[in-house]
């Protein structure tokens, strides 16, 4: 038997006979190294298509201010991540899943346990972004933004990618070393027209 990190809270499902108004629901997972732009890409989908945004970092933030970034304070953020994602879905609402590599093929399976039981549309993005791009922009965000240093640094960039699983064969695969605005109009399109087709 696997283990579930959560039980599922609704016992009627959405199913195939349902009728759903408007475009069809979907999740949408990013998928990248740190400073691949998954913030600003999910930030355009909660702009231009109302996906609501599940930030693991926002989470884990909320759970623990004094965070250490541990590997234990990460696994119970995540498990946050699915419970605010099953609710949506009961909601019938889209989501967006941000602050996390989803390095781990594992985690995105999680998350598609979750979500089939409703019938929505698994969409998982690659943010293909090289280590030079994804570093420079860290750097430049702790420029930026020096708090961010505690927790983001351009060294990470490489540790991520050598622990990264390879990406689903089903992932809309992106070029991420495109300028920001660019990478987040090219998801937006692609998550769109899955939605209405």
């Amino acid at each position: 038997m696997q283990h579930s990190d959560l039980a599922p809270i609704a016992t009627a499902p959405i199913t195939s006979n349902d009728t759903i108004a408007g475009p069809r629901p979907v999740v949408v997972t990013l998928i990248g190294v740190p400073g691949a732009g998954k913030r600003s890409v999910a930030q355009a989908l909660y702009e231009e298509l109302g996906l609501r945004r599940i930030d693991r970092e926002a989470i884990r933030d909320a759970l623990f201010p004094y965070c250490t970034y541990s590997f234990a304070e990460k696994r119970a953020a995540f498990r946050g991540v699915l419970l605010a994602l099953e609710i949506n879905c009961l909601l019938g609402e889209s989501s967006v899943i941000d602050g996390m590599t989803f390095a781990r093929r594992p985690d995105l399976e999680r998350v598609d346990q979750v979500i089939r039981q409703y019938g929505f549309l698994s969409v998982p993005v690659f943010l293909d972004c090289s280590t030079e791009v994804a570093s420079a922009r860290i750097a430049q965000e702790i420029v930026l933004q020096p708090h961010l240093a505690r927790m983001r640094r351009p060294a990470m960039v490489a540790e991520a990618r050598a622990r990264f699983d390879t990406p689903p064969p089903t992932a809309l695969r992106v070029n991420a070393d495109l300028a920001l605005d660019d990478v987040g109009r090219t998801v937006v399109a692609a998550v769109e027209k899955l939605r209405v087709g």
